[in-house]
């Protein structure tokens, strides 16, 4: 695996959900409002939190350096990571995820864990799964499948979190030719929603439309991307192609474009991460990411190398009851101007 790129796709990732999180479930116009200066951290003050999204991306990544041999091991592995991230009480863990943990502390086997879900839980964890698979396809499908069955059984969120693994594998292999990464993208749409998206982003980038006008053609809501695994897929992948070598850009885009604003960027974080490095991210956002204990310093770090723990519990219990709070202040800002 190459740490550097690894790093480089989780401390985008990281970027991207917490830059992105303050939005999330807002419209694009009433970001518009909101916010309308430059994106920068503001989810507690001026710093950034992260949210499940990077929290499953570590845990992914951690499992991933204990066992990169055995995909049943490595899911054996991510799943007790996920049983006590869970015991942790996070704050918004989606229904899906909530109840195939449950399954797992009840003893069911991660292979079955699963429940009937096209929501983005896979998307969470398939791009560094690309990154350390990136030469090798049939382990990239085998662990993105095994990650996927532990929490959504839905072949569609199977699917989404397979293109999402091949295109982070192509970033971290520098393949530039965006034709080449549609025709490879597209041999592997097997559901009608995804194959009725690609053509749709091909021609979009045909026509350089905004990220925003793509995320409204293909979408069901204007000014809002939804928790639909084909949708935050296509409009991550679209961003991530619209605006390839520019970090900043691409998750400006996303989180201009409303709705699922965490994990949507999330994912476009990590692509555009993958191929900026951590030099061709904006050492402001950078340095306004102060998390415990997943923040800047050790995603940039090499976990090969690291003595991290994660999840932390019971301590993740206080460190989310934190969160919670900030949460909580946000839904209260929700409540005031501007409309």
């Amino acid at each position: 695996m190459n740490r550097e790129r690894q790093s480089s796709c989780l401390l985008g990732g990281a970027l991207g959900d917490s830059l992105g999180l303050p939005a999330e479930g807002l419209n694009a116009k009433r970001i518009a409002r909101m916010w309308p200066g430059p994106l920068r951290h503001r989810f507690c003050g001026r710093c950034g939190m992260v949210s499940d999204d990077t929290e499953h991306a570590l845990m992914t990544a951690l499992s991933l350096n204990r066992d990169d041999h055995d995909a049943k091991a490595f899911a054996r592995d991510l799943a007790r990571r996920l049983r006590w991230w869970f015991a942790g009480i996070p704050a918004g863990i989606g229904l899906a995820t909530a109840r195939s943990i449950l399954k797992l502390w009840c003893g069911v086997s991660p292979v079955r864990s699963g429940v009937w879900s096209a929501g983005n839980g896979p998307l969470m964890r398939a791009p560094v799964i690309g990154v350390c698979f990136s030469q090798d396809a049939a382990k990239r499908m085998a662990f993105a499948d095994a990650s996927t069955r532990i929490t959504h059984s839905d072949p569609r969120a199977a699917e989404a979190a397979r293109m999402i693994a091949e295109a982070a594998a192509m970033a971290s292999e520098r393949v530039q030719d965006s034709a080449e990464i549609l025709q490879v993208l597209e041999t592997m749409a097997e559901s009608a929603e995804m194959k009725s998206r690609l053509p749709a982003l091909r021609e979009a980038l045909r026509e350089d439309c905004a990220v925003a006008e793509f995320a409204d053609r293909i979408g069901r809501k204007a000014g809002f991307v939804s928790g639909f695994a084909p949708d935050s897929a296509a409009v991550a992948l679209y961003a991530w192609l619209h605006h390839r070598g520019d970090f900043r850009a691409t998750v400006e885009a996303v989180v201009a474009s409303g709705g699922d604003t965490d994990t949507v960027a999330f994912i476009a974080g990590s692509l555009a991460g993958t191929d900026a490095g951590v030099k061709g991210m904006p050492a402001e956002w950078i340095d306004g990411l102060r998390d415990w204990p997943i923040n800047a310093h050790l995603l940039r770090g090499d976990l090969s190398d690291s003595p991290i723990r994660y999840p932390v519990w019971p301590l993740s219990l206080a460190r989310n009851f934190v969160f919670l709070l900030v949460v909580v202040g946000h839904v209260f800002r929700r409540a005031l101007p501007p409309y």
